[in-house]
């Protein structure tokens, strides 16, 4: 690709000594080390009127095609002409190389544009990035290095060059400004605000002698230089702190009570646990029945005979309002009076009671089953979701006060079935391990739940009633439980 060299000095062999040509060279460094070099040249109406053709015949195609943003001819009043030509460098090392598309070698010399990072070690100093820009420009090159090689065709006057190189007369004026980032210094240039700026003529002898310099502080890094610093030295009195308070608790702990002597113990008690969770052969002590459904039916008094009986005697009885009082009372949480009132009965509260206990069937051969049971010394106990005062009622009424050895309810433990309170409280009371019991029941939700506790379970299935597929022991009456014990 020919050589970019037509604008700094190329021009200015266009013009006679009676001509005044300014150039100016504007170089831009930006933090990350890129910018741009802006070339501006100025001409008097006696340099423009010198030229062989019209300022917009000016050809500046090889410009264009290496990358220059190309700002006039513009014209002023006086008939003076600027042209003003840019381009970007991406990097601190391509500056060189758009500087040599300007003019021929031997005009900048060893401009040389240094970008470096300090950081100290303990991070107490901030982080500093400095710029420096140094070389030199040579004013007065000979025109002889400017041939048909490097000028446009149609400028047409390089047979001029010895011509003109003879008529410089010191006129023209080169100025070199060097922008860094933050607070520019040189020893050799002169602060003209945020710029350094070196100013000669052309044709001068005396070399231009770059040297900017510039120093951008950072903050951040030498804040969390510190942050780290400050957090090393936490973790380090911490790690300081546990590591004594270890040592002297060491110290201080007697003998037996060391680390060693209660992991000692601990295995020992996770041996003796392994032991006593080994399977052993269930020993069949307690039979536990289900009130509703292996006891009495329906397996759902509410829904089956209580909110039917409520609904009958008050129409305008709200059904789910009678549900959630119904959850209170065999909870615990309200009394039976304060049932029959809030359901609006409270005046026949006796009559509807006995009404609705009386209702319920006992399950054919019940009291054949309890006998033998009895015969056999195993005992018997029910659990069931009611009040107290039901349940002793009920009991009454169906004849089990000597048959049933424990008959616990949900009232009195404020939880109800399937949750574990029951059956808890049933093996507190008559002291024995759900291991060894067998809980009977029409109902899989409470068999899955003492199943889980460890205990022996069976779905009670009545009559000819369909059983439900599940991996509990189907019992159908009480004739196939008398049957499976041999008798």
């Amino acid at each position: 690709m020919r050589r970019v060299r037509l604008l700094l000095l190329g021009i200015l062999i266009l013009f006679a000594s009676a001509c005044r040509v300014d150039t100016t060279v504007d170089i831009a460094v930006d933090d990350d080390g890129s910018g741009t070099v802006t070339v501006i040249v100025v001409a008097d109406a006696a340099a423009v009127a010198a030229l062989p053709d019209a300022p917009d015949g000016l050809r500046f195609d090889d410009l264009e095609a290496a990358g220059w943003t190309i700002d006039g001819p513009d014209l002023d009043a006086s008939g003076a002409m600027t042209i003003s030509v840019a381009k970007p460098f991406t990097g601190v090392d391509d500056l060189p190389a758009v500087l040599a598309e300007i003019a021929p070698e031997g005009v900048f010399i060893d401009v040389v544009l240094e970008k470096t990072h300090s950081f100290d070690r303990i991070g107490l100093a901030p982080a500093t990035t400095d710029y420096r820009l140094s070389g030199e420009i040579d004013p007065n090159p000979s025109l002889e290095v400017f041939t048909d090689e490097f000028l446009p065709a149609t400028v047409g006057i390089d047979s001029r060059i010895p011509e003109i190189d003879e008529q410089r007369n010191g006129d023209d004026r080169v100025l070199v400004r060097v922008r860094l980032p933050e607070s520019e210094s040189s020893d050799t240039g002169e602060k003209v605000g945020e710029a350094i700026e070196w100013e000669t003529t052309f044709g001068s002898t005396e070399l231009i002698q770059l040297d900017a310099r510039s120093s951008v502080d950072d903050i951040l890094p030498r804040v969390w230089a510190i942050v780290a610093l400050l957090a090393f030295l936490l973790f380090l009195g911490i790690l300081l702190a546990r590591l004594g308070g270890f040592a002297l608790a060491k110290i201080r702990t007697p003998k037996g009570r060391r680390r060693r002597d209660v992991r000692r113990r601990q295995q020992n008690a996770a041996s003796r646990a392994e032991e006593a969770n080994r399977p052993r052969r269930r020993m069949l002590r307690l039979l536990i029945i289900d009130v509703h459904g292996v006891v009495v039916r329906p397996t759902d008094p509410l829904e089956g005979l209580l909110l039917p009986l409520i609904v009958a005697e008050q129409p305008d009885a709200d059904p789910d309002r009678v549900r959630e009082l119904h959850r209170r009372l065999i909870l615990g949480r309200i009394s039976v009076e304060e049932f029959w009132a809030e359901v609006g009965l409270g005046p026949v509260a006796e009559k509807i009671e006995t009404k609705y206990l009386s209702s319920f069937r006992l399950v054919p051969g019940l009291h054949p089953f309890l006998d033998r049971m009895a015969t056999s010394r195993l005992p018997v106990a029910a659990i069931g979701n009611q009040p107290r005062a039901w349940g002793d009622r009920l009991r009454r009424m169906a004849a089990l006060d000597d048959a049933v050895v424990s008959w616990m309810v949900s009232g009195d433990v404020g939880s109800v079935l399937p949750e574990p309170a029951l059956f808890e409280a049933t093996r507190r009371t008559m002291s024995v391990d759900l291991f060894d019991c067998f809980y009977l029941s029409n109902v899989p939700e409470h068999l899955d739940e003492a199943k889980a506790m460890g205990m022996a379970t069976g779905l009670f299935v009545a009559g000819t009633e369909n059983a439900p597929e599940t991996e509990h022991t189907v019992v159908r009456g009480f004739e196939d439980l008398l049957r499976s014990r041999g008798g």
